[in-house]
């Protein structure tokens, strides 16, 4: 049986503790995580930091990668523990970005907002069960979905900047992807039409808590509507089903076609989150941020 949510599934993603939250906050933890180690491999900037039961994690200044995640699990946050997150960027010459779960203690939102930080962007966060016997359909004919090898990782990369970035930006991000076409990260596969290819997807496994982490997915504009974006989420469910995986999580931003979509796939809406920032006090006085409430 393929995507099907049964009743109990439904009730088990709405009625969450914080021990479920801190799980789910493991995706984007470790997606930047990871990211930023392997980044670091090729050039210097990237840092990280274990702190407070999370992580804080810098790839570069306006990098889209990279704020404090997980925080507020391990117990209370003190003001003085978020001004720690501040010097960590502002050492950085970057704002500071805080993700924040509502089911994290509530000193984690009071420090917060003692310290000046502010509500920027909405993020829905989704979740499904990943059960053993599930099935899942194969891809559809003509379409092969596999794992990217390493001699393909550049043009896997440079594929998704075409599709996610504009021209003029494609150059500065051909190689944005690369982390993700590691060997270690069984969830980025290529989709081929023909021999050629035509689609990306990533995501990752987090072993430490059992949960796939399900990222983006893109497909080239002339191979669009032969249901490679599903075939994509079936398999990475399917593989993370095969890791022991009994969790997959994903983000939308809130009324999007993405989180649509990720719905038809079986996933539910687990909460919404908020991520909040600072500015740099060099540009402390840019005025109020503006919050994000759909792509």
């Amino acid at each position: 049986m393929s995507f099907a949510v049964d009743h109990k599934m439904k009730s088990e993603l709405i009625f969450l503790n914080s021990a479920d939250s801190r799980r789910i906050e493991a995706a984007e933890e470790y997606g930047a995580l990871r990211y930023a180690q392997a980044a670091a491999k090729h050039r210097q900037g990237p840092a990280w930091e274990e702190f407070r039961g999370g992580h804080l994690v810098f790839l570069k200044k306006g990098a889209p990668v990279g704020r404090a995640h997980a925080l507020g699990f391990d117990g209370k946050i003190t003001p003085e523990d978020v001004e720690h997150v501040e010097r960590f960027y502002f050492e950085r010459e970057s704002e500071a970005q805080v993700d924040v779960s509502p089911y994290a203690d509530p000193s984690l939102f009071e420090s917060l907002n003692a310290r000046g930080f502010q509500v920027a962007e909405f993020n829905q966060t989704l979740a499904r069960r990943l059960k053993p016997e599930e099935e899942f359909a194969p891809a559809p004919q003509g379409v092969e979905i596999r794992r990217v090898r390493p001699d393909e990782a550049g043009a896997w990369s440079r594929m998704l900047a075409q599709i996610f970035f504009p021209p003029e930006m494609v150059p500065q991000y051909e190689k944005f992807f690369l982390p993700w076409a590691a060997p270690e990260h069984p969830l980025s596969l290529a989709a081929f039409v023909d021999g050629k290819m035509a689609a990306g997807a990533a995501g990752l496994i987090v072993p430490e808590h059992r949960m796939a982490g399900i990222f983006g997915a893109g497909t080239l504009p002339q191979y669009r509507g032969r249901g490679i974006q599903q075939a994509f989420m079936r398999e990475r469910l399917r593989l993370g089903q095969q890791n022991g995986c009994d969790l997959a999580v994903t983000l939308t931003m809130p009324g999007t076609t993405s989180q649509r979509n990720v719905e038809r796939a079986g996933f539910r809406v687990a909460y919404t989150k908020v991520v909040v920032k600072k500015a740099h006090p060099s540009i402390a006085n840019a005025g109020p941020v503006q919050p994000q409430y759909s792509a």
